[in-house]
């Protein structure tokens, strides 16, 4: 696992032993940030269920202005910490543990591009998506990227926002959300 492209292109990133984080393949990585572009540089970037921060990290390579990680477990932010020394990162950073819903129902910083990486078990989208598009969690042109198991069903549409694009790789499912009627 590496950073694919950017500042920071080339240096490798580790994950934990025990394959208790599920880091996003370098496919998955280029197809997303191919689709990107330029959205992410000078975005303020919010990384859920970050674990090794893998994509987090991409964005500060790519131009980001500052990433926010979240992640409820000690393990991860080990790893997390770990990470952005090995990179030697120079943009703000700022890590949080706590749970990813606690952590919207109470955000008041709206960022412009959110990554969600749950584990392929965690199932509570319906909680998850209304919260994402909150005025205080999302800017009003903002992205938000998901990657879920594709076992897993989620709304093309709800009453806040619409899918713009998805994609299946393997056993994950990439989709792209926009705030509904941006487009």
């Amino acid at each position: 696992m590496r950073i694919i492209a950017g500042k920071y292109k080339g240096r490798h990133l580790i994950a934990a032993k025990d394959q208790s984080i599920r880091p996003t393949t370098d496919r998955i990585k280029e197809y997303i940030f191919q689709l990107l572009n330029d959205f992410v540089v000078d975005a303020l970037v919010l990384d859920l269920f970050s674990g090794s921060g893998s994509l987090g990290l991409e964005a500060l390579s790519r131009g980001a202005k500052e990433v926010t990680f979240v992640d409820n477990s000690s393990n991860s932010l080990r790893v997390l910490r770990k990470n952005i020394a090995r990179v030697k990162v120079t943009e703000p950073v700022t890590i949080v543990k706590k749970d990813v819903l606690t952590f919207l129902k109470g955000n008041k910083q709206p960022f412009d591009l959110i990554f969600i990486d749950p584990p392929f078990k965690w199932n509570r989208y319906e909680e998850l998506l209304p919260l994402l598009f909150k005025e205080t969690n999302l800017t009003e042109y903002g992205l938000v990227v998901l990657e879920s198991e594709k076992s897993h069903h989620l709304p093309e549409e709800g009453e806040a926002f619409e899918v713009l694009r998805q994609k299946r790789f393997d056993r994950s499912i990439i989709t792209f959300f926009t705030r509904k009627g941006v487009v």
